[in-house]
Order: C-alpha cells, then structure tokens, then sequence
C-alpha cells in the first residue's frame, strides 16, 4: 500500500476476551513501529481483569495493512514486551506460536466462517420480520450487502450473504482462509458490520441470543487441512478421525473459548440445530461438529458449537491443539450420530456415548481449567486472566433477582 495517501494508522488488537482496541499513529510512524514497536499501556489486554499498568508495545503485521479511505489505515497487530520480544499473554501470539508448534498441520489449515448477526432498529427491536433465506429486499440486506463489499474491499474475501432463520438476522459467510488471516478477518469483519449499521441508523449485535424465543447467532467454522482429513469419498480418512477424535475429546475445555459468555449458553441446548451434546454426524446440523460441503466442494469439518462472542484466536489455537493431539495420539472416534438429540433413543447410548456439552459458563471454564492439554497451550498469565475474568462475569450474572425470579417466587416463597 502506498502510505503517501495515509494520514493515520488504527493499530488494532483484541484483549483476552476479544475485545477490540485499538491507538492511532501518524502514518510516518508505521514503518518504526513494524519494527521496533509502538509503546503502549499493555494493562488493557486483561480487559475487565486490568489491575495495574504494564509498559508493552504494538507491533503492526504489515501484511494486515488496509486503506479504510479518508486518509486512514489498519493495520492488526502483535503485542511484544518493552525489548521486542514476544509475549504469550497476547491472543494473537498465542495462535502465531501455537501454528509454529503444530507444524505442517499449521501450515496447511485453513477456516471458512458463518457469522451471524442481528441487525435492530434505534428501539432495539429487528429490522425486519424476515425469515431463513428470506428474499424480500430491505433495509437489513443492504447493511449486510454493503458491510461484504466493503470487506471484499479491504481484502477479505465474502463467499456469500442472507438473511437467517431470526427475524432481522443476517449471516456473512468469509471464504476459506489461513487460522490467522481468519481470526483478523473476523475481528475486522465485526467492526466493519457494526459501522454500515450505524451509518443506516440501525445497531448490530453479536451476542449469542439477544431476543427471546428467536434463533441465536452461532459462528459456523468450516476446518479443512489440504485433503488430509476427507476422502474423495466424502468419508472421514484416518487422519480426519484423529483430527476430529481430538476436538471431541477436548469440546467441553474448548465451550470455553467457543461459547465464552453467560449469554452463550442460552444459544447452546436452545433448538434443533444449536448443539448440545458432544457427537459427530454427516447430516445432524444438531451435531456439535459433522462434514459439511464448502464453496470449492470438498467436504470440511465443520465446528457448530461456537458464536460471536468467541476470541476467534483463542479459538483457533483451542481447536488446533486438540486437533494436534487427537492426531498425535492416534485418538479413536466413536460412530456418527444422525438422530435429532431431542428425541433419540436412550438405549443408543449403549453404543454411542453422548456426553453434554457444559450447560453454563461456570461448568465450561471448570472444564477449561481440569484440562491439562489446553492449559498446556497457552501462557500461564493469558488463562489466568481469562478465567478470573469470565469468573467475576458469571458470579455477576447469578446475582441478579431477574424479573422471572420476581414474578415466580414474590408471592409463592
């Protein structure tokens, strides 16, 4: 990119919880700060968990760089000690060092995204009253049209768009791209849809179920490893079962980086098609992962238990190490499951077993934490302040007297 036409750089990072942030510096900075770095307050990574300052520096990824036009830049960026050197307390590192680790399985994975959205007006209520692939043209498809092309834009290759199952709720569908570049281009996705919003006076929200008896949004990850894990067939090769062995055995440690938020599991065992048991399939869109058709035609493997409130690069470092030791220590993978989880038969359990996924936030994170393999995988500082974080979240939320509370029990108690 030609700087001479930049005024500004954002240098954008995300915190432990995947909350955007982010300092603006002249554009006759960048190149020192892709360099040496740019010094800032590193306290803010910890985000609700921040106690005191600590002096860090940003370094811009310069491959990230995008003209956002009126003369500003972004660009996503690492966070380094004061001396330069890496710091695994930055989610981005962590992914950058865990695709290091893992080696070739590193090299060759790739994700597509399904992100989910609600669009509402300036009372909170849903744009539209549409439904699944609605074809109606309105106000909420022309936010989600434009918020793709300016992505399309800025590099970031949109599959596709529609309107999803909830009454003014969109998905944006990202192409297949490398762990990293995905986890930036989600975070920059986000942000770009919020701002399109604003500008048509509407609000987007990410969280996992804001409206009552409607869909949650989930974010539907398409993992794929060259042509190591499906067959032509379609049917899973040795590889695949280990590859997908590991993320089962490890799905209850990873809802805490998928479904990160008490608000999470109120998506989760909320429908038919959001999971809630840790099983498999080819054709259960319940399953919590199944093989799933992607834009090029080559099945994926596709992982249905996270929403957008994950930290995609925690995420991603989540499912790659338990991919890594599914397939390192040759993991066996139980039978697919194509039974709807609402209605099946209990004595399958004789023969497949179905265990749950975490029914809250508290049990997710207890799960995270009795997990050696996933504590092993990030930095000591960076788990601690995400789960004391999310910790205070949860202790927060069941202390409040709900309305449902005050009507049930006021007079009955």
């Amino acid at each position: 990119m030609d700087l001479n036409s930049i005024s500004w750089v954002r240098l954008s990072f995300v915190d432990v919880f995947g909350t955007s942030h982010s300092m603006q510096i002249p554009a006759a900075r960048f190149a020192g700060a892709v360099e040496t770095g740019e010094l800032f307050d590193g306290s803010s990574l910890e985000g609700r968990a921040r106690l005191v300052e600590r002096d860090m520096r940003l370094r811009p990824d310069a491959e990230t760089l995008v003209d956002l036009g009126g003369g500003l830049a972004r660009a996503a960026c690492y966070v380094v000690t004061e001396d330069g050197t890496p710091w695994g307390g930055d989610p981005r590192t962590a992914l950058a060092l865990t695709l290091e680790d893992v080696g070739t399985l590193g090299e060759d994975f790739t994700v597509a995204s399904e992100l989910e959205f609600y669009l509402l007006d300036e009372f909170g209520e849903p744009v539209d009253a549409g439904g699944y692939f609605d074809e109606t043209e309105g106000e909420g498809i022309a936010v989600a049209r434009e918020a793709a092309d300016r992505l399309a834009g800025y590099g970031i290759p949109v599959d596709s768009t529609h309107h999803e199952a909830g009454p003014g709720q969109y998905e944006i569908d990202i192409a297949e791209l490398a762990a990293l570049e995905a986890a930036d281009a989600l975070v920059l996705a986000k942000h770009v849809i919020r701002d399109v919003a604003v500008e048509h006076g509407l609000r987007a929200t990410f969280m996992p179920r804001p409206l009552e008896g409607e869909a949650g949004s989930g974010l539907h990850l398409h993992q794929r490893v060259g042509d190591a894990l499906v067959g032509g067939d379609g049917v899973l090769t040795e590889h695949g079962r280990a590859f997908l062995a590991g993320q089962l055995k490890h799905a209850r440690a990873l809802s805490a980086l998928a479904a990160p938020t008490v608000n999470s599991y109120k998506r989760l065992h909320a429908g038919p098609e959001a999971p809630s048991a840790i099983v498999w399939a080819y054709v259960n869109r319940g399953a919590l992962v199944r093989l799933s058709p992607n834009q090029l035609g080559g099945p994926t493997i596709e992982f249905r238990g996270a929403d957008s409130s994950t930290n995609p690069y925690l995420l991603f470092t989540g499912l790659l190490v338990s991919a890594a030791h599914g397939l390192g220590e040759s993991l066996d993978l139980a039978p697919a499951f194509e039974e709807a989880l609402g209605s099946f038969d209990p004595a399958a359990l004789d023969s497949i077993r179905a265990e749950l996924l975490p029914r809250n936030l508290d049990e997710a994170l207890d799960s995270l934490e009795a997990d050696d393999v996933m504590q092993d995988a990030f930095d000591s500082q960076l788990l601690a302040r995400l789960l004391d974080g999310r910790r205070v979240e949860a202790a927060d939320y069941a202390a409040q007297v709900t309305p449902w509370e005050i009507e049930r029990y006021l007079d009955e108690a």
